[in-house]
């Protein structure tokens, strides 16, 4: 099936337990392109986030209705492998998650975790996933060394170059930038506008400043509903519901 969005949600419904925490939600991502989710704390924001690659499904509680489409196909489909859905719907997580091995052995993870066994092809694709993440020069050294002792936005770079060896289509970011100060922040928007260019982007972010830089699509939500979507521009200059204008001129939230 094909489609000219890369991902659509359609009456997308999702409880935990007995509460409601999306509402009938209807969106639709474009490819290669950042698409920003700005709303206050507990909108539904990040659990919106992980139903593109069915996180949410590890808590035991959660039930879905509705459909998500990747390239026109309902993920929860009985056809969908759920592995290789989460190899072309990569995440990352609020804060640098490295695991506790070295810098390469980091990278090529989810390579092993795939199946890929050949040495050479591996220090390829790490190399050129360093290389995408403009992080090659500064570890190209250390590679053999712990990963824990890098700077918080290298390892948070470091953390994007393990989703991106992988080759996937989507990148989900829940807050990327919330554990980093302003010029690693910078440099992070930086490299998403670049990775935009092959990958389409989801961000969380409480940082509307950072909504408006990176995203060219904003979605704003409250209370468990998709208030407002559009072109940034629109969300933060000519917002068409009130609730929208009141949270981005700071007066709710």
């Amino acid at each position: 099936m094909s489609s000219e969005f890369k991902i659509e949600a359609k009456a997308l419904n999702l409880h935990y337990g007995s509460f409601h925490a999306l509402k009938d939600v209807n969106l639709q991502i474009k490819p290669k392109a950042i698409t920003a989710i700005i709303g206050p704390s507990g909108c539904g924001k990040s659990t919106m986030l992980r139903c593109f690659n069915r996180m949410n499904e590890l808590i035991k509680t959660v039930r879905v209705s509705g459909q998500i489409l990747l390239d026109g196909e309902n993920i929860h489909g009985s056809t969908v492998e759920l592995t290789h859905l989460r190899r072309r719907v990569g995440m990352v997580f609020q804060r640098p998650n490295p695991f506790p091995l070295s810098v390469a052995e980091n990278v090529s993870y989810g390579l092993k975790v795939h199946g890929l066994t050949n040495r050479a092809e591996t220090e390829e694709i790490v190399e050129s996933s360093l290389r995408a993440t403009n992080l090659w020069d500064d570890v190209k050294d250390k590679l053999a060394g712990p990963a824990l002792a890098l700077s918080a936005e290298q390892q948070q770079r470091l953390c994007i170059s393990r989703v991106v060896a992988v080759k996937p289509e989507v990148l989900l970011m829940d807050e990327p930038c919330s554990a980093l100060d302003p010029i690693a922040t910078r440099h992070i928007e930086e490299l998403m506008s670049y990775l935009a260019e092959q990958y389409t982007i989801l961000i969380v972010t409480h940082n509307m400043q950072q909504a408006a830089r990176v995203a060219s699509e904003t979605a704003f939500m409250l209370l468990g509903d998709l208030v407002e979507f559009g072109p940034t521009i629109n969300i933060f200059e000519k917002p068409k519901d009130k609730r929208t204008e009141d949270y981005v001129s700071g007066h709710y939230g």
